[in-house]
């Protein structure tokens, strides 16, 4: 049996590193090292530098200042350098790019849920990041000159695999669909009966309205007034009350959260519930499924991908409150479906595992020394 190719780990990690992209990198790095050599290229700042940095990224919405500094020419070309310089030292057969961070000398690969060509596609993404119109064309092209180079493309979902192939113009052979992994799945495999009647909504996002936080408030007043006044909702992730006024009737609202204390509210509750505007995955819906809790998603991006309607959930169309609240009221009521995702929740714990990414990962990986 060949010997498994030696990695190079690049991330641009948060503090602290944790958390970075929802625990994603940590975890999947932390799967490769059970498996095979890592070398960690980076990629970390100084507190000097990281707060250089931001300041020159710093732009003001909604009132406040925020930053897109990750996305400044001064920081892709500090990174090139740190990384390049960390490769040459290390040596790693392949390197792994969380994101497009930098073209390397050595054969890489990069792992993605988006790309710039959507972004261009969707204005409203690039208003999130504070990039205008030519900003995002200098990503974009910056991002197909590495995309040129790249020795394999790996993708979250096969609608990203298919939209770098048909509008970004990667060789088909180069892209590769690897799955994420729950980051916040069950401690264990057990089974969860939610019995009826079932009232309790759950929503987790940082970005309460891009996830359509908002439609899913305006559906909960249709609810509580037409169907049940006892249906309530568990909103966790804006770190304050996201949108004017005060909490409504029938809101829980517990704020950003550690994740060991999300784990527990996918089992306390009866419907996952967010039509996001934009998915680039949806690594939250699986970690519902993999609690046996069906789900409310948007029939767009990847999230067709996870939520099947009439099987673990169902999938809104548009942004109609009264829409989203009959699926809602169907759904409670359905325990056909609630059998079926009870049933397949340990299929979702075994293939949604970073044992498995990893091993995805070094399969392709292997096929590029």
């Amino acid at each position: 049996m060949a010997a498994l190719p030696s990695i190079g780990f690049a991330c641009a990690w948060d503090r602290p590193p944790e958390g970075t992209w929802s625990h994603t990198p940590w975890n999947l790095r932390g799967a490769l090292r059970e498996r095979t050599e890592v070398a960690d290229l980076g990629l970390t700042w100084t507190t000097l530098s990281r707060s250089a940095l931001r300041v020159l990224g710093a732009y003001r919405r909604d009132g406040r200042w925020r930053t897109n500094w990750t996305h400044r020419p001064v920081t892709m070309a500090l990174t090139a350098t740190k990384l390049r310089a960390a490769e040459r030292r290390l040596k790693p057969d392949v390197t792994l790019q969380i994101g497009d961070l930098a073209l390397l000398k050595g054969p890489f690969m990069l792992y993605q849920d988006v790309s710039f060509d959507v972004v261009l596609e969707r204005p409203h993404l690039s208003q999130g990041r504070g990039l205008n119109p030519s900003e995002v064309q200098r990503l974009r092209d910056r991002q197909h000159e590495i995309y040129a180079k790249a020795a394999g493309v790996l993708t979250m979902s096969n609608w990203l695999a298919e939209h770098l192939v048909r509008v970004s113009g990667l060789p088909a052979e180069r892209v590769h669909v690897v799955p994420p992994a729950a980051n916040c799945g069950p401690e264990a495999a057990r089974s969860i009966r939610r019995e009826t009647p079932r009232r309790r909504l759950l929503f987790v996002g940082k970005d309460f309205v891009g996830k359509g936080g908002d439609l899913v408030l305006k559906a909960l007043e249709i609810l509580r007034r037409e169907v049940d006044p006892q249906i309530e909702l568990t909103v966790a992730g804006p770190v304050d009350w996201p949108l004017p006024g005060p909490i409504p009737d029938g809101v829980r609202f517990l704020g950003r959260i550690p994740l060991d204390q999300v784990r527990p509210l996918y089992a306390e509750h009866d419907l996952f519930v967010m039509p996001s505007r934009f998915e680039g995955y949806g690594i939250v819906f699986v970690e519902a499924l993999a609690h046996g809790l069906p789900c409310v998603a948007r029939r767009d991006c990847a999230m067709p991908e996870i939520v099947r309607p009439g099987v673990n959930g169902d999938l809104v169309d548009s942004d109609d409150p009264a829409a989203l609240a009959e699926i809602i009221t169907r759904l409670l009521s359905d325990d056909d479906v609630y059998a079926k995702t009870e049933a397949a929740a340990e299929d979702v714990i075994s293939y949604y595992s970073w044992s498995r990414v990893a091993d995805d990962v070094l399969r392709v990986a292997g096929t590029l020394r």
